[in-house]
């Protein structure tokens, strides 16, 4: 019988602006996801990173996600290599 092959996983660095860096306590988190992940993967990657998470999380529900230069919702694919940027809500006036 042949050995399952490790599903193909790919390593995604999130840049972490504004509220989000002072939350992760980075500029930058690293989390793992399939290959054929999605926003929403990345998301809970980053609510169970074993360093950031616990600061994020609370924060994660109302930030949005940019994939490249586009604000994208949470169905979007995340390519190898993707720039992502977590974006916290701003206030002002």
């Amino acid at each position: 019988m042949a050995a399952e092959a490790e599903p193909a996983t790919m390593t995604v660095a999130v840049r972490c602006l504004g509220s989000a860096e002072r939350a992760a306590g980075a500029r930058s988190v690293e989390v793992t996801v399939s290959v054929t992940a999605t926003v929403a993967d990345v998301v809970s990657a980053l609510e169970s990173h074993p360093v950031s998470g616990a600061g994020l999380a609370p924060l994660l529900p109302q930030c949005a996600v940019a994939v490249g230069d586009e604000i994208v919702d949470r169905t979007a694919r995340v390519a190898p290599a993707a720039d992502v940027a977590l974006l916290p809500p701003v206030a002002g006036g």
